[in-house]
C-alpha cells in the first residue's frame, strides 16, 4: 500500500476553478482498481493551501508506472498548472491504518 501527501499553493483566487478541475480528476481515479480512498482538505489557517491525500493498493514503483500515463491526469494537469503557485508530492508507506467498524 501507498499514500500520496499532495500540496496545492494555489494563485490567490483561484481556488473556485481549481475545485472542480481536482474533484473530477478524484472521481476519475476513484475508478481505478487500485484506487483505495483521497482526501481533499484545506488549511483552516490558509485557505488558498489544499492538501489531498490519495491512498493506493501497491508499491510507489507501480504507482509511478501506471498513474501517470493515464489520460485524465494530462487533461487535469494541462488545465490546473496555471492555478497554483506550487505542488508538493511526497509518497508515503502507510504504517497503521484503522477504520470505524
Amino acid at each position: 500500500m501507498v499514500s500520496l501527501y499532495v500540496r496545492f499553493n494555489l494563485v490567490p483566487g483561484r481556488k473556485d476553478q481549481f475545485l472542480p478541475r481536482i474533484n473530477a480528476l478524484i472521481d476519475a481515479m476513484s475508478a481505478e482498481p487500485d484506487f483505495v480512498s483521497a482526501v481533499l482538505s484545506e488549511d483552516a489557517e490558509s485557505p488558498d493551501v489544499l492538501v489531498l491525500f490519495e491512498v493506493w493498493n501497491g508499491t510507489a514503483d507501480q504507482w509511478l508506472e501506471v498513474q501517470p500515463t493515464r489520460t485524465y491526469r494530462a487533461g487535469y494537469t494541462n488545465a490546473t498548472n496555471d492555478l497554483f503557485d506550487t505542488k508538493e508530492v511526497h509518497f508515503l508507506t502507510p504504517i497503521c491504518i484503522k477504520q470505524r467498524k
